[in-house]
């Protein structure tokens, strides 16, 4: 099981690779695995959540849609 520390590192590392790609721009659609649409806001907290829930995510430029944005993916992680 993961410590809340290793836990801590995995969503930050996600928001950070978020922010290398997005920049400054906000405007930018994420799609997450169940295909839905969300802001980058919303998928902060789904990157959070996810990992807290104890998935490995993973955060990757892709097209959303018809426009350049962030496809989202995430598996579960090892016992």
């Amino acid at each position: 099981m993961a410590s809340n520390a290793d836990i801590e590192i995995r969503w930050v590392d996600a928001w950070n690779e978020l922010y290398e790609i997005v920049g400054c721009q906000r405007n930018v659609p994420c799609q997450l695995p169940d295909l839905s649409f969300v802001d980058i806001e919303e998928c902060k907290a789904w990157l959070q959540k996810s990992v807290y829930e104890g998935y490995l995510v993973q955060v990757q430029a892709g097209w959303v849609g018809h426009k350049k944005g962030i496809v989202i993916s995430r598996s579960l992680a090892e016992a």
